[in-house]
């Protein structure tokens, strides 16, 4: 049974001798995760013992929010950790015996579901760019290009970045006119929220996301669909890269045959 920690137990929270270090590199979940088991053998935790709250632990650790929620469902999946929702709730211990058997094939299954979620949105977001290009209208095209402001504006705001490369993505789906595509790349673009959240959050990677997806505009207010399909590119890598997903095979846009 789950006991609450006691008193006379040494306090775990933010002055913590460091258990908590910032994770500099490779922010992916897999490495949150070793973080926070590290973190509990090294303070010497047990069951019923609460770890820092999400908005602390994301501090110290400086990752996305996103990203340490995926790595806690992990950890609570393989009954590392117990979490409590509401004002009375936290993230508590729920076995200082690691099962690190079960641990690593819940992390194998996440880890299969990024390949699956990143190769998705390779085959499917090509179809939704040049959908955009043959119907947007000029209202949604200058709704997208709002985005790309409003990145611009908070460049040293990295989570309002996130916000907006979100707002990006979602009103090229929508100015594809086709309602099933804007559902299922908006069921992607919230599940790729935590992946993205990843990765490393300067001005100077703001700064090329800005570029970036200024090209790719350009591109589909000229139906430019050769260009498209090069910046789609610049889009795909970062992902891809940081969880070590390839693929044999792309999606190009090729015009449709006339039948004679």
């Amino acid at each position: 049974m789950m006991r609450p920690s006691q008193s006379g137990a040494k306090p775990f929270g933010k002055d913590s001798s460091g258990a908590f270090k910032p994770i500099t590199v490779h922010r992916t979940f897999q490495t949150i995760i070793e973080r926070i088991v590290d973190a509990i053998d090294a303070e010497g935790l047990v069951q019923g013992d609460r770890l820092p709250n999400e908005k602390d632990m994301a501090e110290m650790l400086q990752v996305s929010r996103p990203t340490l929620r995926q790595a806690l469902r992990v950890l609570e999946n393989s009954g590392v950790l117990l979490i409590r929702p509401g004002q009375a709730g936290g993230i508590f211990v729920a076995s200082e015996m690691i099962p690190a058997e079960v641990l690593g094939q819940k992390i194998a299954l996440e880890a299969d579901h990024v390949a699956e979620l990143i190769t998705a949105r390779r085959m499917i977001e090509p179809i939704v760019y040049h959908m955009a290009a043959e119907n947007a209208s000029d209202r949604e095209l200058d709704q997208i290009a709002d985005t790309i402001v409003l990145m611009q504006k908070h460049i040293d705001q990295p989570n309002i970045v996130l916000q907006a490369d979100g707002m990006f993505h979602r009103r090229i789906a929508h100015a594809t006119g086709n309602q099933v595509l804007r559902r299922t790349m908006n069921g992607i673009y919230r599940e790729l929220n935590p992946l993205r959240g990843a990765l490393s959050q300067t001005e100077d990677r703001a700064q090329h996301m800005i570029e970036v997806h200024t090209r790719q505009l350009q591109a589909i207010r000229q139906k430019d669909h050769c260009l498209i399909d090069r910046f789609l590119e610049e889009t795909f890598v970062d992902l891809e890269i940081e969880f070590n997903v390839t693929f044999p095979f792309g999606v190009r846009y090729a015009p449709r045959q006339e039948r004679g």
